[in-house]
């Protein structure tokens, strides 16, 4: 897990203006994919930020996901699975509110690498200056027919 974590905290030393956390998503009535996640965006700061956007909040974002042996699957960044919107917006994150938002835990890795196994996944979100990083998430992958 340090390998994750030294990958990407080396630059993160600005003070922190918005936290980046990652997790499972919560399974409701229908069966959820194995590779179904979140990611929360949460504004700590005393300010509004105001984030521009132009395909989708997770424009800024990137998972870097790495297999037990070590070796970064990431074949792309995950912003890249979005498409331009017809009118861009600004997302307005008061002091304290949090934004949600559904990803695919492997959605940046190529399918031909998807095995089963363990996956440490950690997500980093940077939008002019600022760069938030979740903590690790640790992926036990078992493919369910069908459903992946």
């Amino acid at each position: 897990m340090n390998d994750v974590t030294t990958t990407v905290s080396k630059a993160c030393a600005t003070p922190a203006k918005i936290v980046c956390r990652l997790r499972k998503r919560a399974q409701g009535r229908a069966a959820a994919s194995s590779l179904a996640g979140e990611i929360e965006l949460e504004n700590v700061s005393g300010d509004v930020l105001e984030i521009e956007v132009e395909t989708s909040p997770l424009q800024y974002l990137d998972l870097i996901v790495i297999d037990a042996a070590g070796e970064m699957l990431s074949g792309w960044r995950y912003s890249e699975c979005f498409s331009p919107l017809e009118l861009p917006y600004t997302l307005r994150l008061s002091p304290g509110e949090k934004h949600s938002a559904p990803v695919s835990l492997l959605g940046n890795v190529p399918h031909e690498k998807r095995m089963p196994g363990v996956y440490l996944i950690q997500a980093v979100f940077e939008y002019k200056g600022t760069k938030a990083v979740s903590e690790v998430f640790r992926l036990d992958y078992r493919p369910n027919q069908g459903t992946e």
